[in-house]
């Protein structure tokens, strides 16, 4: 690992390596909003931080709470660190956390979380958290395909509505990933007296939306408040793909490890970035765009249904236990595939690629005893990397 500090490194953790001037000096960037977005994925401890008056960011970073404050969550390690150095940065180190939530709601499908992250010179960023790892975040995501409103949607908007009074200044909304949806819609559906106070809008590789939502005429009239930037091979915020122009950056990754947003590639105080998408994320944004437009919402719906019917045959309730526990879910999630019809099967293997790409992209299910793979030809779709048809029988690598 990389020493601390490293200004020569070009990514979030050089950025804050090396920007000393203050919000005052220079104004809240698209960089400085990716390292805010990613301030809400934190399990925050204690109960200041839930207060309108909050918590200073530095005094969050403690030994004690360091394992709760990233149990679970996607590169703990890489979190760790960028609490560190936003503790420590001139730049960030005197902003506060405040009107800390975190609703998970399995019953109701709902996985949402958000803060205020208040500004030293005045205004705030309201930092909406991406979907962690859980089979309920997820199936949220995907929910998005067809319904106008989720229920973290809906939690967006009567959150901004709630905090937006004690906020002085400027307000900012963001987050990454389902958070980037999250503050778009939130900003799209708000009243206009806070509508009227936001200043802009970020989403980093956040899905987009439906038909319906797109049609709403709030969302005309405020689409100019947002700034949305993916990476080259971006499926995440491709899904659904077709309100905000976007910005494409660099990434130091490949494939769907680019939606990790500790690989985007900064230099100074911007992003790097290049002219279009890589040809993979134009080819998934179109065919899987136009597979999801050609359903009817019922037909959507019933996808959604079978896809987490699989992941969830083995009683796990994240990737993380999913990969964790391969030798009993991988088994009963191919045995589930394999009694799909084959038309039906061919669509969800290609929905578990990704899934299962963006989770355990190093994943390699070495040889397991007295278990043979389903003989069908869509499997491959399912496992990251090549299968080796001349493997021995009981053997695969993913």
């Amino acid at each position: 690992m990389p020493q601390l500090f490293d200004p020569a490194e070009k990514n979030l953790f050089g950025y804050l390596s090396r920007a000393f001037d203050t919000f005052d000096e220079r104004e809240l960037s698209d960089v400085d909003s990716l390292v805010l977005a990613c301030l809400s994925y934190f399990r925050y401890q204690g109960d200041a931080v839930r207060s309108s008056d909050g918590a200073p960011v530095r005094d969050l970073f403690r030994a004690e709470w360091a394992e709760a404050m990233t149990h679970g969550l996607w590169d703990p390690d890489g979190l760790a660190r960028l609490l560190a150095l936003v503790a420590a940065s001139p730049r960030f180190r005197d902003l506060r956390v405040s009107d800390y939530v975190d609703d998970f709601d399995e019953a109701a499908e709902k996985q949402f979380s958000a803060c205020v992250l208040r500004l030293p010179g005045g205004g705030a960023y309201v930092s909406f958290r991406g979907t962690d790892n859980t089979l309920v975040g997820w199936k949220e995501d995907f929910n998005m395909a067809f319904e106008t409103g989720v229920p973290s949607q809906y939690a967006a908007i009567g959150y901004l509505e709630r905090v937006a009074p004690s906020i002085e200044g400027p307000i900012y909304l963001g987050g990454h990933s389902k958070g980037g949806n999250l503050a778009v819609c939130a900003a799209a559906r708000c009243p206009e007296g806070t509508a009227r106070r936001i200043a802009r809008v970020f989403s980093h590789d956040g899905p987009g939306f439906t038909e319906e939502a797109l049609a709403d005429e709030l969302w005309k009239e405020r689409s100019g408040l947002v700034s949305k930037t993916v990476p080259g091979s971006s499926v995440i915020g491709m899904l659904f793909e077709r309100q905000e122009d976007y910005a494409v950056v660099e990434s130091s990754t490949m494939g769907l490890t680019q939606h990790n947003p500790f690989s985007w590639v900064v230099e100074g105080d911007s992003f790097v970035l290049q002219e279009e998408l890589g040809r993979g994320a134009s080819f998934v944004d179109k065919g899987l765009n136009e597979w999801i437009a050609s359903m009817s919402r019922e037909e959507r719906e019933g996808f959604v249904e079978t896809l987490f019917s699989v992941l969830g045959a083995a009683g796990e309730d994240t990737f993380a236990n999913l990969s964790g526990n391969w030798q009993t879910s991988v088994p009963a999630m191919l045995r589930r595939l394999g009694e799909l019809e084959p038309d039906q099967r061919s669509h969800i293997t290609r929905a578990l690629g990704m899934l299962v790409q963006a989770f355990m992209p190093d994943f390699e299910l070495p040889q397991m005893p007295g278990f043979e793979l389903p003989q069908f030809p869509d499997l491959a779709e399912l496992l990251p990397g090549r299968m080796n048809e001349e493997q021995p029988s009981g053997t695969s690598e993913v």
